[in-house]
């Protein structure tokens, strides 16, 4: 299989799950953190950082690091494939796109030390995004 195709077949691969859809769509909308990323979709922070493995390593997204939290965003639109394009129009119209998105906001007005608690148990970081 050339270069290529086998290129391809990897970003097919990175895209063929539902919650990779999802930070990919919720990237879309700007650079969060990956703990944000996380509270915003309502699930555990190792999946995430699994399903964003699988989008760097296709390709669709880049990381900054900033102290000891990790910033991740879709790859500059000049640097994008046109698969990447494409699915991010596609996604626009997804229900579940439109929830995560309405999320955001509230998740990213807390401090980041609110959604990246080094220990906190998951209700209290809950309690925080619904009181904020």
């Amino acid at each position: 299989m050339n270069k290529d195709l086998r290129n391809l077949v990897d970003q097919l691969k990175a895209l063929a799950h539902p919650l990779r859809l999802r930070v990919l769509a919720l990237l879309g909308s700007g650079e969060l953190c990956v703990c944000q990323v996380a509270e915003i979709l309502q699930v555990a922070q190792s999946s995430v950082s699994e399903a964003l493995r699988e989008l760097r390593r296709a390709g669709f997204i880049s990381e900054r690091k900033e102290g000891r939290w990790v910033f991740v965003s879709v790859v500059r639109k000049k640097d994008a494939s046109l698969l990447q394009k494409a699915i991010l129009a596609e996604v626009e119209n997804l229900a579940e796109v439109h929830f995560d998105r309405s999320r955001t906001c509230n998740v990213q007005t807390l401090p980041l030390p609110i959604p990246c608690p080094k220990g906190a148990s998951k209700a209290s970081v809950k309690r925080a995004v619904t009181h904020a």
